[in-house]
C-alpha cells in the first residue's frame, strides 16, 4: 500500500501544526517499498541484467533486503546519483570501483540510498495502546516488589529510521512516570534506537523534526508536554532526549554488546528480508530479550514461519509475542 498523502488541509506547513485527526495518516498501516515510491525517469545510465544482478546482491548482502528484478528501474533511480557522485557515467563503472574500493564510504552511500525513511509518530495507533495501558505497566512492576527488582527498564526500538518511533515510546513512558510521580523516575527507563542508516541516526539524535513531520501522530497536548520550538522546527525535550540512546547497527549483524531488553519494536523491517535473514533477526530478538519479555513486529508482520519460543498476545487490534518466562 503507497503511503497515504495528508489531504489538501495539510499540505502547508502552518507556523506550528494543524492538529487534526482527519488529517493524520499515523493511524495507516502503509506498506512501502523498501527502497521508497518512486517513478521511473529518463536518464543516461542503463542498467543491464547482469549489472543489476550484481547490485541487487550487493544490497541484499549489506542491508538484507531482497531486491526483485521488477523493482530494477528504482535500482537504477536511486543508485544513478551514487554511481555519478563517485564520478562514474555507467553502472559498469560503478561496479568497478565497488570492486576495488572495498571499504566502507561507497556502502555507506548505497546503503543510505536505498534504504527506505517512512515512519511517523505514534503509527498504528491501536499498538500504541496497547503498550501504554498494558505492556509498560506490567514491565514497570518489574522495578518494584510486585515483579523482580531491577534497576532499569531496556526497550530497543530496532530499525527506527529517523526516530518517531523511539519518541513514540518516550512520551509513553513519561505520561506513565507522571501518573506515579511517588513511585517512577524517568531514570529507570531506557530505549534504544537503532537503524543501519547513519543519516537516519543522526536525525533521531537531534530530536528535530518539522511542522509536517510532527502533525503526523502527535497530539496539541503532546506537543505542548514534550517539544520545544527550535526556529521553523521542533525539537523534544532534553529529558525525553536523554533517555533514548541513537546507534547505529545492522541487525543481521548485531554487536555483542547489546545487552538484554524488556521489549523489543522490529516494525516493517523483515516483510523485506528473505527467510534465512528474518530467521536470523528473530534469533537475535529473542537471545536478547529476558524471559518473559515482548516482542512487536509490524501490524502486516508475522513471524513468517521462524523457530521461536514466543507466546502471541492480543490485547484489541494490537498483536504482541511474549518469550515464556521460564525460558532460559
Amino acid at each position: 500500500m503507497r503511503p497515504q498523502a495528508p489531504c489538501g488541509a495539510c499540505r502547508a506547513v502552518p507556523s506550528r501544526p494543524a492538529w487534526s485527526t482527519r488529517c493524520n495518516p499515523s493511524n495507516a498501516s502503509p506498506k512501502p517499498s523498501p527502497i521508497g515510491q518512486l517513478v521511473a525517469r529518463p536518464n543516461d545510465m542503463d542498467l543491464a541484467s547482469r549489472e543489476f544482478d550484481e547490485l541487487a546482491k550487493l544490497i541484499h548482502s549489506l542491508t538484507g533486503l531482497v531486491i526483485s528484478v521488477d523493482k530494477s528501474y528504482l535500482i537504477k533511480h536511486r543508485l544513478e546519483p551514487v554511481a555519478k557522485r563517485f564520478g562514474c557515467d555507467s553502472f559498469e563503472a560503478f561496479l568497478s570501483v565497488i570492486r576495488k574500493s572495498g571499504g566502507t564510504r561507497i556502502h555507506d552511500a548505497i546503503i543510505e540510498a536505498v534504504t527506505t525513511k517512512e515512519t511517523s509518530f505514534f503509527r498504528d495507533s491501536w499498538l500504541f495502546e496497547a503498550l501504554g495501558q498494558h505492556v509498560l505497566p506490567e514491565l514497570a512492576k518489574r522495578l518494584d516488589g510486585t515483579g523482580t527488582r531491577r534497576n532499569r527498564i531496556r526497550i530497543w526500538s530496532a530499525g527506527c529510521a529517523t526516530g518517531q518511533e523511539a519518541y513514540s515510546l518516550a512520551m509513553l513512558v513519561r505520561e506513565l512516570v507522571d501518573n506515579q510521580p511517588q513511585t517512577r523516575r524517568l531514570n529507570e527507563f531506557s530505549i534504544l534506537a537503532s537503524d543501519i542508516s547513519s543519516d537516519a541516526i543522526e536525525t533521531a539524535r537531534s530530536g528535530l523534526y518539522s511542522a509536517t513531520e510532527i502533525q503526523r501522530g502527535i497530539s496539541e497536548g503532546r506537543l505542548r508536554r514534550n517539544l520545544e520550538r527550535a526556529g521553523t522546527r521542533w525539537q523534544f525535550a532534553g529529558p525525553l532526549r536523554e533517555l533514548i540512546q541513537c546507534r547505529k547497527l545492522d541487525l543481521l549483524r548485531p554487536p555483542h554488546d547489546l545487552g538484554a531488553f524488556d521489549l523489543v519494536l522490529c516494525r516493517n523491517v523483515l516483510i523485506y528480508f528473505d527467510q534465512p535473514s528474518r530467521q536470523r533477526v528473530c534469533s537475535t530478538v529473542e537471545k536478547h530479550l529476558l524471559p518473559g519479555s515482548f516482542f512487536v513486529l509490524g501490524s502486516a508482520e508475522s513471524l513468517y514461519g521462524c523457530e521461536h519460543s514466543f507466546e502471541t498476545i492480543k490485547h484489541g487490534r494490537a498483536v504482541i509475542y511474549r518469550k515464556p518466562a521460564a525460558s532460559r
